[in-house]
């Protein structure tokens, strides 16, 4: 599943105080263990108890296509695994249960599904499994978020969603094992995993065929009783709460060390002394407050990656007109020194250092850190810097009042309305919120929240992606996929619903669209244009860069063979293990 807005996106807001002091402007992190091992004999069989610190449930629509929330996606990943591995730099590889091979000259992705692949039924995962897959994004009746224009460069998904085919021309299902993907061009993002162009978590076609396209989501054969090609095999559940999981014997890889697996939702607020009760050997999806009191524990380990994540402040300057993205709005936010002094009035280094318990830290770009060398680590961001801050505003024609703020260069006064989510999880959110308005204050910018309140969370998705009125800036953050050039840059292009600023420039098209050339194929220049691409988008700073964050997992140290890395977490509820 590609990135979207509440799927595979976080909204994340600051929840710290603004504090003024000297930053180094390089983009540092705390480091964190990637694995775990305790290098004692490993104990065959055990129940791995796991919880999942969510104040909600999940919605159980086990497919990867159709679901619409994120809890469902990680509580079902015992069974649902990606057919194929990526190496450390995200990229398909060998090792997993296929294998894809591209073919430039014939524009063609030709897939290899292994003999050993089956389905929990003891079926084999077969081509038609995922030329099935397909049709279920592209079938207008299923609703599939995934429809994009990623799974439209497949030759003949548009005449299928049109209702002009009754089947999609470039899948082709050349044996049982093998699909070859015909698409319209050849991308260099096409070679990431997950980058959406190459559907990794398919459906079982031979068990859902019967089951018409709108009954999908709501049928017993996704919520109920869903099959899996993965490790483990649901055996019960209760509904939004609870599964406990067992070894399916079909699995096409190594055969589980655990006997099973139970994972169960637990709230935030009783997560850490549920661990202090070793009632969880593992805690998953815990927050900055839960590792806090985690990291004390001396029977559990603390492991923890850098998160495909980036936290920013966005500026609205436009409007989104008949699919295309229009910077038509007439706003002080379109004066670029405006933009960049309040970029650099904030004081994240602080922030993350102070109130980030070591999991989060400023941002350079707003390409993840987590990206390794496509993240441009020469690139300074946005650092405090008060005195560049109103040098920037003084040089502009912003003139400083004896209220203590500044007037528009033609001399009127002006206001900024700022759209930020409420946070259940934070009952300080709006004192950290009125933080990032006192920084403002503080080189003469008066900042005020929309309506003089923080926002429902749902009507702020509501406002943000259906073009609402009455904001200038907002507070926001997003998880992305695999494939920088697409989850991130793709997203400020002129006709990307999720270009919420609107902002379009023909500089900046210019540029994302050279991460897809032709010559991108070669990796040393799309890098080298995805640092132009960085360097330009912190100059215009329509987006503002906040912070990177880690994503964090906790062990109990009877376990072993834990561990994050990239290239070996993909095999990780097969390999890890209780000790004797």
């Amino acid at each position: 599943m590609n990135k979207k807005w509440v799927v595979k996106s976080t909204l994340a807001l600051a929840t710290a105080l603004m504090v003024a002091g000297t930053v180094k402007n390089s983009v540092t992190a705390s480091k964190m263990p990637l694995e775990y091992s305790n290098h004692k004999k490993v104990k065959k069989g055990g129940t791995l108890h796991v919880g999942y610190s969510s104040s909600g449930v999940f919605k159980g629509v086990f497919s990867d296509v159709l679901r619409v929330d994120g809890p469902t996606s990680d509580v079902s990943q015992f069974g649902d695994y990606n057919l194929f591995r990526a190496n450390a730099d995200h990229k398909y590889t060998k090792g997993g249960l296929a294998e894809v091979t591209f073919d430039q000259a014939q524009k063609t992705a030709t897939v290899k599904i292994k003999q050993k692949a089956r389905w929990s039924d003891g079926h084999p995962v077969e081509a038609k499994d995922m030329a099935y897959t397909y049709e279920v994004v592209a079938n207008p009746a299923t609703n599939s978020g995934d429809y994009d224009d990623k799974v439209r460069d497949v030759v003949g998904v548009e005449e299928y969603h049109d209702g002009k085919a009754d089947k999609i021309s470039g899948i082709e299902v050349k044996d049982e094992k093998t699909c070859v993907l015909h698409f319209k061009e050849m991308r260099p993002e096409m070679e990431f995993v997950n980058s959406g162009y190459i559907i990794g978590k398919v459906m079982p076609y031979h068990y859902l065929k019967d089951v018409p396209f709108d009954k999908l989501v709501a049928s017993d054969k996704l919520q109920k009783d869903p099959l899996f090609y993965g490790p483990f095999k649901i055996k019960n559940m209760v509904k939004g709460e609870s599964i406990e999981w067992v070894p399916n014997k079909y699995y096409g890889g190594k055969k589980p060390n655990l006997s099973k697996i139970t994972i169960e939702m637990v709230d935030p607020g009783h997560a850490a002394a549920a661990m202090q009760a070793n009632k969880y050997d593992v805690l998953l999806n815990e927050g900055p407050s839960v590792y806090s009191k985690m990291k004390k524990m001396s029977q559990y380990v603390v492991l923890g990656k850098k998160e495909q994540f980036y936290a920013y402040v966005g500026f609205k300057v436009g409007h989104f007109k008949n699919g295309v993205n229009v910077m038509d709005r007439k706003t002080p936010v379109q004066d670029r020194a405006l933009r960049q002094a309040m970029g650099y009035a904030l004081n994240m280094d602080q922030i993350t250092k102070k109130f980030g318990h070591g999991l989060e830290y400023r941002a350079n770009t707003i390409v993840p850190d987590a990206f390794g060398r496509y993240n441009d680590h020469k690139q300074k961001g946005y650092p405090l810097d008060l005195k560049k801050a109103n040098k920037l505003l003084d040089k502009a024609g912003y003139k400083m009042q004896k209220d203590g703020y500044r007037t528009l260069p033609n001399g009127k006064p002006f206001t900024l309305r700022l759209l930020a989510p409420a946070s259940s999880s934070s009952s300080g959110n709006r004192t950290s919120v009125e933080m990032y308005l006192q920084q403002w204050k503080k080189i003469g910018v008066r900042v005020k929240l929309k309506n003089d309140r923080l926002q429902e969370f749902n009507s702020y998705i509501e406002q943000l992606t259906n073009d609402g009125k009455g904001y200038d800036v907002w507070l926001s953050a997003w998880t992305v996929t695999s494939a920088p050039t697409a989850s991130i840059a793709g997203t400020y292009l002129p006709n990307n619903p999720y270009n919420l600023g609107h902002f379009v420039t023909k500089e900046n098209t210019k540029l994302i669209e050279s991460l897809s050339s032709k010559e991108a194929f070669n990796t040393d220049y799309q890098i080298k244009q995805f640092y132009k691409w960085q360097a330009y988008m912190n100059k215009e700073a329509y987006i503002v860069p906040r912070y990177f964050e880690y994503e964090t997992y906790v062990f109990n140290k009877k376990l072993t063979n834990v561990s994050l890395d990239p290239t070996k977490s993909q095999t990780l509820w097969e390999d890890i293990a209780f000790t004797k």
